[in-house]
C-alpha cells in the first residue's frame, strides 16, 4: 500500500493527524468494475430463481463493498492529548464511532513497517504506552500508512506537545 495523504495539526494542547487513502487511478476503475459485476449476476441470478447462490453472492458483495469503500475513501484521524488517544475511522460519507484510550504512563510512538520490500519507506503509527505492571501495551495501530517525510512531520508535532 502507498502513503496516503497526510495532515497534522498541533494547537498547544493536542495533536491532530489525519491520513486519508490516495488510490490509483487502475483501483478505482478496478473495484467499481468488480462491485458493478457482482450487482448484476446477483440481479441475474434473482431473476432466474437461484436464490441460495444469491443470499452468499450478496454476502460477499456487501463485504467486497466496504473493503471497495475503505480503498477508495478511506481515511482516519487521530487526536492525541497528554492523557488519551482518539482516533476515528472514515468510509467515505459513514462514520465509524471515535473511540479514546486513557494514557496512564509514557506513550510512545513507533514506526511500523510492514511490507520489508526494498525501497519500501511506507510505515504505519504504532502508539505504545505502559500498563500498571510496566509491561509494554500496544494501543493503537493506524491503518493506512504514511512516508518518511510524514512520520518526521507527526514527531516534530508529538515532541512539542510531550516534550516542553
Amino acid at each position: 500500500m502507498k502513503a496516503g495523504d497526510f495532515e497534522v495539526n498541533y494547537d498547544g494542547s493536542s495533536v491532530m493527524a489525519s491520513i486519508k487513502v490516495k488510490p490509483s487511478l487502475a483501483l478505482k476503475v478496478s473495484l467499481y468494475v468488480l462491485n458493478i459485476l457482482l450487482i448484476a449476476v446477483i440481479v441475474l441470478f434473482t431473476i432466474g430463481g437461484i436464490g441460495i447462490i444469491v443470499l452468499f453472492i450478496l454476502v460477499f458483495e456487501i463485504l467486497f463493498l466496504r473493503y471497495s469503500i475503505w480503498h477508495i475513501h478511506g481515511s482516519e484521524t487521530i487526536i492525541l492529548k497528554k492523557d488519551s488517544l482518539t482516533y476515528q475511522r472514515f468510509y467515505g460519507m459513514i462514520k465509524l464511532p471515535a473511540r479514546t484510550i486513557n494514557i496512564n504512563k509514557t506513550l510512545k510512538v513507533i514506526p511500523f513497517h510492514e511490507d520489508f520490500k526494498v525501497g519500501n519507506t511506507a510505515m504505519k503509527l504504532m502508539f505504545e504506552s505502559y500498563d500498571d505492571d510496566n509491561e509494554p501495551v500496544n494501543l493503537y495501530q493506524t491503518a493506512l500508512v504514511i512516508s518518511n517525510a510524514d512520520y518526521g512531520v507527526f514527531i516534530k508535532a508529538f515532541n512539542q506537545l510531550y516534550i516542553k
